[in-house]
C-alpha cells in the first residue's frame, strides 16, 4: 500500500524512542499523513487535547506513563479516541489489556511498511 490515503489527516506517534517515531513517521508523511510526535504519554496527552489527530500509535513501554495508562488517559478526555499500539515487547498480555482498553488494533515491531500503513488504514478508512 504506497498510495496517498491520509489527504493530510493528523497522526500522533508516541514513542519514547525517536529511530521509531522517525520511521512510523516517514511511512505516514509518505501516505499523505501529517505527522505529530510525543515521546511520552505526558506529551502525548497534552498534544492530544490540543491537536486532535484521528489516530494516535502508541508504544506500550515508555517512561512517566506508559501506552496502556497513557491509553486510559486518552480515554477519559476524547471516548472515541482512535489508537494503534505499536510495540517491540511481544508481550501478549499487555496487548491484550491495550486492546481490552480500547486500543482497536496492534503491530509489532521490526514491521513492513506496507503492514503498517494497512494497519493504519484499516482504523482511520475513510474518515
Amino acid at each position: 500500500m504506497t498510495e496517498q490515503f491520509c489527504d493530510k489527516r493528523r497522526i500522533l506517534i508516541v514513542d519514547d524512542a525517536e529511530l521509531a517515531r522517525e520511521i512510523e513517521g516517514l511511512f505516514l508523511y509518505h501516505a499523505g499523513c501529517t505527522v505529530v510526535e510525543a515521546e511520552d504519554g505526558v506529551q502525548a496527552l497534552q498534544k492530544y487535547q490540543e491537536l486532535r489527530p484521528v489516530l494516535v500509535i502508541l508504544d506500550i513501554i515508555m517512561p512517566n506513563l506508559n501506552g496502556i495508562q497513557t491509553l486510559r488517559q486518552l480515554k477519559k478526555v476524547d471516548p472515541a479516541v482512535r489508537v494503534l499500539i505499536c510495540t517491540a515487547a511481544d508481550d501478549y498480555r499487555m496487548i491484550d489489556m491495550a486492546l481490552k482498553e480500547g486500543a482497536l488494533g496492534y503491530i509489532i515491531k521490526p514491521f513492513k511498511g506496507d503492514e503498517f500503513l494497512k494497519k493504519v488504514h484499516d482504523i482511520i478508512g475513510d474518515t
